[in-house]
């Protein structure tokens, strides 16, 4: 558990750092959210990863219609809890939508961990770079698809970015299943393809979109 909680948690953690920092003190003079709702959005996101993962260990991963529905089930919950009346059209709603991306990839990759551990044999340190991939894995997807959904709530256009991140998400879990299914050379491509989707992906969202939506608002409205 004590491994599975730092594969998962870890990265989270990191990434939360990197994509939140450059908005608020000392790296600006105005922060762009407040600390209080960024963290519970997180914790609640926590939450969230835990029971959507338990649910997910009722399914065969391997499966096409298993990978679609979870793709569409896990940014539905991201919009419903960002797209509520106090968030909408309010610039913060970007950063919130994100640390509940955060938050939900880190106990979702935390459960990917513990499971896949709990059922290994003796596993060695393949298996736990393996499982390390798995775990970043998520937190980067859903780092980049709740700010997506985030800035689609802050714009005005929920179900519009809703369906971009859906996608993305997606995209990702077809390129999964030959892992899941162990279908090996192929999942070796397909688990390279994946990781490198999720990781320009989240690049894009908190390195691009992000600073761009926020210099849009700040030209906009002055702040």
């Amino acid at each position: 558990m004590a491994a599975a909680a730092a594969l998962g948690i870890g990265p989270a953690l990191v990434l939360m750092y990197v994509a939140i920092s450059p908005f608020t003190y000392p790296k600006t003079d105005k922060a762009f959210f407040e600390d209080r709702k960024l963290f519970l959005l997180f914790a609640v996101g926590m939450v969230a990863g835990v029971v959507l993962f338990s649910s997910y260990t009722w399914f065969p991963w391997s499966s096409l219609v298993v990978a679609a529905g979870y793709a569409i089930v896990l940014e539905l919950v991201k919009l419903i809890i960002i797209n509520l009346p106090r968030f909408q059209r309010k610039l913060d709603s970007v950063f919130y939508g994100t640390a509940f991306g955060i938050g939900l990839g880190a106990t979702f990759g935390f459960g990917l961990a513990f499971y896949t551990l709990t059922l290994a044999v003796d596993p060695g340190i393949a298996d736990y770079a393996l499982i390390a991939v798995f775990t970043v894995q998520q937190v980067l997807l859903h780092c980049g698809t709740g700010a997506t959904i985030g800035e689609g709530v802050v714009r005005g256009y929920p179900f519009e970015f809703l369906a971009q991140a859906i996608g993305v998400n997606l995209a990702f879990q077809l390129l999964m299943l030959p892992v899941y299914g162990a279908d090996y050379p192929l999942g070796y491509a397909t688990l390279i393809g994946a990781t490198a989707l999720v990781a320009v992906y989240c690049w894009f969202m908190i390195k691009r979109r992000l600073p761009a939506l926020i210099s849009q608002a700040v030209k906009q409205y002055r702040l």
